[in-house]
């Protein structure tokens, strides 16, 4: 017999479709929803939730204070909110932190859960159930090839490597204390699956406000992260691709996605990257601003691509003279973040002198 979780339950875990339909009843349509007289308390409730997300420091308490609608209610319409900002970067964060989420409440489960029952299996009813409907065997140590590579691509440490692990017939082995980290990756994927919504222009501008105060914000924060664009503390490996710009060699496809996706995530808008291939010689305006469209969200599909990781770099033969940072990092935008940290400027403002940054954790 199915686990039927109760509306507290629900509320740690607001993304699953008993949870959503818990409120269903309540709310019939968005717009009645947002016309209720607790409309404005619970874009309140999802505004914050939206801030948390973004936060550099992400705090879980086991005590959900919030009544198990509310919380349901603000975890629907902090993905509205963020599908009206339509940042690929603002989604993604927001979605980490839903999976961040789900993870801290389930290995501390015993700590808030009044229904808490080990079962002989060595997990809980409620975490059964949870896995059974996104789509894992938590009881199972092995899973499919396909599903594992899709879970392990955002995870970088050898551990997850699949020339570490132990494959037959087609199944990796899982060891049982990995299972709830997997279980995480696969709850941030169905969570970012149909994201974003496509919301009413109505509902978007009756949000506009609150949509305006996160864009703010994230921008602040992604000021401070990146600050002012700096070529000299771009990685040896986006240097060499601007170099090869410059001297009028054609890149390879490879490395202009490469170069793209990295200056656009240290914030250069679509203008500024065809200014930076404007360099080449053989410069083609309309089909740079095509291509650089296309890779940064702007056309096409609206897919809007991340930069490329250091193993990723290293794959297509782009990743060329490592220097001591390099060995300290797992992707080029790490590498730029170092590099600016430690920059002379940053010295003279009363940064550390030392000759090297110290090593990043990856």
């Amino acid at each position: 017999m199915d686990y039927k979780p109760s509306p507290k339950e629900l509320t740690h875990f607001p993304f699953l479709k008993k949870a959503q339909d818990h409120i269903k009843a309540r709310f019939s349509t968005l717009d009645s929803l947002l016309k209720d007289t607790k409309g404005e308390s619970l874009i309140n409730l999802a505004i914050t939730r939206v801030h948390d997300s973004i936060s550099p420091k992400k705090i879980f308490a086991p005590v959900v204070s919030d009544s198990a609608d509310d919380e349901i209610a603000a975890y629907a319409l902090a993905r509205i909110i963020v599908s009206c900002v339509n940042d690929k970067q603002l989604i993604d964060r927001l979605t980490r932190y839903e999976a961040e989420r789900m993870y801290y409440f389930l290995v501390n489960e015993e700590e808030w859960n009044q229904n808490y029952r080990l079962e002989d299996t060595g997990y809980s009813r409620l975490c059964i159930a949870l896995a059974n409907e996104l789509g894992i065997q938590i009881i199972q140590d092995r899973m499919p090839l396909t599903d594992y590579v899709e879970l392990v691509s955002p995870l970088h440490e050898d551990r997850f490597r699949l020339v570490n692990r132990h494959l037959s017939q087609g199944f990796v082995e899982i060891k049982k204390e990995e299972r709830y980290e997997l279980l995480r990756e696969r709850t941030r994927l169905v969570i970012r699956h149909d994201l974003p919504h496509k919301v009413p222009s109505f509902i978007c501008e009756q949000l506009a406000p609150k949509v305006t105060s996160i864009k703010k914000v994230y921008q602040e924060q992604m000021l401070q992260q990146f600050g002012a664009i700096d070529e000299n503390a771009f990685p040896p490996c986006m240097q060499a691709l601007v170099l090869a710009l410059t001297g009028g060699t054609n890149l390879t496809h490879a490395g202009r996605f490469a170069l793209t996706t990295f200056i656009h995530s240290i914030g250069m808008n679509v203008a500024e990257i065809a200014g930076m291939y404007a360099r080449s010689p053989d410069f083609d305006p309309e089909k740079t601003m095509y291509q650089v469209e296309h890779i940064t969200g702007r056309g096409g599909s609206g897919t809007e691509y991340t930069a490329p990781a250091c193993a990723a770099m290293k794959t297509t033969g782009l990743c060329v003279n490592r220097d001591k940072i390099c060995e300290t990092v797992n992707h080029p935008l790490n590498y730029y973040r170092q590099k600016k940290k430690y920059s002379p400027k940053t010295k003279k403002e009363g940064a550390p002198t030392t000759d090297n940054p110290p090593a990043s954790p990856r």
